[in-house]
């Protein structure tokens, strides 16, 4: 993932095909994997959105109906998603769907439903921004396709971040801790680093980690385990003053007991640009990892026997 590849989807105008009118009072996401961060990305820049993800077959229980339903998959082909399109269309409730292609692109000019055909980009966490902005066209919130658009980073300084990400991690086990506000970003990097690094990683969000997963890291049993441990804080000038004080504390504790501790701070003047910076800055820590152990960033052969088992 370069900084033209970025720019390139902030630019991408989405376009939706058998487009009407659709209600947007609640929406229900259907996706798996990195095929749903996209709506996730969009609740990170407006948290007030009425989005809800579903990750499952069929649709959610006590779903009435009312809510438009969005079927996302990159590939077009996930069963999950595909189950979630058949089952709305079924219902008779409000459906749209957004693939690159696919059987979920078949699926939705054959039941003439809105449906946004985004650019094929390898693997859907290399899509976030062409997932994104189809969804944000969907739900009727134009207006977040120009903050997005303008969102700006310095491109020398992130690609550092990056290279101190990778170094702080490299053969240890990346800890990924944001506030609970900026969670996605937690799950963002550590799902980069369980695909495109193939790493095993994790993530949690403040405060509720104080309450329970942090005492693991303190007479750890078994400690050849917790010493892999890396803890990553994500950190923002703008969370809340005592979430600030909680991750400070946190880490001068874990530090007393020799573990280690690296801040990555968001940077950028608006969430957009910390959410993109941010992007740019996980993507490429993860593919330096994958380069420097000779693996294909972009392949996920196991996922891919997995669901040929299916």
């Amino acid at each position: 993932m370069t900084h033209e590849d970025i720019q390139t989807q902030l630019a991408y105008v989405p376009v939706v095909e058998n487009k009407t009118v659709l209600p947007t009072a609640h929406v229900v996401i259907g996706g798996m994997g990195g095929s749903a961060l996209g709506a996730e990305a969009l609740v990170f820049l407006d948290p007030t959105l009425p989005i809800k993800i579903y990750r499952g077959y069929g649709l959610p229980q006590h779903d009435d109906g009312s809510a438009l339903h969005i079927a996302i998959s990159h590939s077009g082909t996930t069963e999950e998603a595909l189950s979630f399109a058949q089952a709305a269309k079924e219902k008779n409730v409000p459906i749209a769907a957004i693939a690159s292609g696919g059987a979920l692109i078949a699926f939705a000019k054959d039941a003439g439903i809105p449906f946004v055909q985004i650019p094929p980009s390898g693997q859907p966490r290399n899509a976030l921004m062409y997932l994104c902005r189809a969804v944000s066209t969907l739900i009727g919130r134009e207006d977040l396709l120009t903050v997005l658009e303008r969102a700006a980073f310095d491109e020398d300084a992130a690609q550092k971040d990056a290279e101190r990400l990778a170094a702080a991690i490299t053969g240890a086990l990346p800890i990924f801790y944001a506030s609970d506000k900026n969670g996605f970003l937690a799950r963002l990097a550590r799902i980069n680093m369980n695909e495109t690094a193939k790493m095993p990683s994790f993530d949690n969000v403040f405060p509720e980690l104080n309450h329970n997963e942090m005492q693991s890291y303190d007479t750890a049993a078994p400690e050849e385990v917790a010493a892999l441990a890396r803890f990553i804080l994500i950190t923002d000038s703008d969370d809340d003053p005592r979430i600030i004080k909680r991750m400070d504390i946190f880490a001068e504790l874990m530090r007393e007991r020799g573990r280690s501790v690296t801040e990555l701070s968001l940077i950028g003047n608006s969430r957009a640009e910390k959410l993109i910076r941010f992007w740019y800055t996980a993507q490429r820590s993860a593919g330096a990892l994958a380069q420097k152990r000779g693996i294909d960033p972009d392949s996920v052969p196991l996922v891919v026997d997995f669901k040929k088992r299916l």
